[in-house]
């Protein structure tokens, strides 16, 4: 399985990227990247490096050489001090980049994996988002008042309901899958870390565990699963 990997200068991105190189299922991981990855993952002969700028466009050159993909998994994310203080960049990241990223591999790439699979898009969002396009009130956790967290959920909320009308338009080839973790536990520590903020319809307040995520997405990625929207409990149980 060829798979295709962003974000993988991050937290999160370089985790999956080290489950998908581990996993005999995978052999081929593109990662598309506007920084240089270390020299032991580009070195690696599953990997395939590709330079690219500007996540909002999908050249005709950068299609043909993603051709064959079944999977992309998106892990593209900012700093968030800077995404706090900037809601331009805030919503290209959360919203525009995944969006832009799916309608291209949906109209150009999904048709062209491999005989008998459809192409999966698997996004990382946040237990957080605004669920608005759901009709479960329980999904809304960790709920807070400030500003930016707010700015944070409805935009999450946003890119999962554009990237769940994208699987639909296309529902013969290409699937949306989206993980909510409750929390990234990276190093003994949560992030986010949740303040004074209570706990609404789960029956886990805890995180998921790094490496747990980044098996998580491969798992889905290679398998699937039964619903589309993947929580924190699920995830934990993977």
């Amino acid at each position: 399985m060829k798979v295709i990997v962003t974000g993988a200068t991050g937290v999160v991105g370089k985790e999956i990227v080290r489950q998908c190189l581990a996993d005999v299922r995978i052999t081929k991981v593109v990662i598309l990247t506007r920084r240089a990855v270390s020299m032991d993952v580009e070195s690696h002969p599953k990997t395939e490096v590709v330079m690219h700028q500007d996540f909002s466009k999908y050249s005709e050159d950068l299609l043909r050489r993603l051709e064959g993909a079944s999977a992309c998994l998106w892990a593209i994310g900012g700093r968030s001090d800077q995404l706090e203080t900037d809601k331009d960049m805030l919503h290209r990241v959360t919203v525009e980049f995944p969006l832009a990223a799916a309608t291209a591999m949906s109209e150009h790439i999904a048709a062209k994996a491999p005989v008998g699979t459809k192409f999966s898009f698997v996004f990382c969002s946040q237990k957080t988002v605004e669920d608005r396009h759901h009709h479960n009130p329980a999904k809304l956790l960790f709920l807070s008042s400030s500003s930016s967290s707010s700015d944070s959920r409805r935009q999450k909320g946003e890119a999962e309901k554009g990237l769940c009308e994208i699987a639909d338009a296309h529902a013969q080839v290409f699937s949306a899958w989206i993980l909510r973790p409750n929390a990234v536990v990276t190093g003994g520590e949560v992030t986010p870390a949740p303040k004074k903020k209570r706990l609404i319809g789960s029956r886990s307040s805890s995180g998921v565990e790094l490496t747990q995520l980044g098996k998580a997405f491969v798992r889905v990625t290679c398998e699937g699963w039964k619903d589309r929207i993947i929580d924190n409990d699920a995830l934990l149980k993977m």
